[in-house]
């Protein structure tokens, strides 16, 4: 008589041996996960730098982008000064959507409220600070093109 263990020969039945494997194989994954898995403070201090990383990049990426402008809005014969206002302004909203990009991010993780508020204070400042320096390469390059020293 068989009692569902153990097959006809006296060992463990296939089955059984199986259900084994799997329940071992869900604590191993389990374990490994919890053993493994991403900090949240690591998480949002990674948020962090990628979004500074990501403000950065869009800085340069006018800056670059600027002597573009005003050689195709010179031989338009455009208004160059509105012309740089405008991509300044294209840039000022590039960079607010990688504070919001980083806000979504920072508030999916489960991190203590004043971390997270110390996080953002720090995108913050830096989208601020990159706010500033648009500003002031705009106004640098609208006084190149009118032939002043910038001051």
């Amino acid at each position: 008589m068989s009692t569902g263990v153990m097959n006809e020969w006296g060992r463990a039945s296939g089955s059984f041996l199986m259900a084994i494997g799997v329940v071992a194989l869900a604590i191993g994954g389990y374990l490994a996960w919890t053993f493994l898995r991403p900090d949240p403070y690591a998480l949002s201090e990674r948020a962090v730098r990628d979004a500074r990383r990501a403000l950065a990049y869009e800085v340069r990426e006018f800056q670059r982008s600027l002597d573009d402008v005003v050689r195709d809005t010179k031989t338009k014969n455009g208004d160059i000064p509105a012309a740089i206002d405008a991509a300044a302004d294209k840039a000022r909203k590039e960079l607010d959507d990688v504070v919001t990009s980083a806000r979504d991010r920072l508030s999916e993780i489960d991190v203590d409220l004043r971390t997270q508020r110390n996080r953002m204070d720090r995108i913050e400042t830096r989208a601020q600070e990159a706010r500033e320096i648009i500003t002031e390469f705009a106004e640098e390059t609208k006084a190149k093109a009118r032939g002043t020293p910038p001051g």
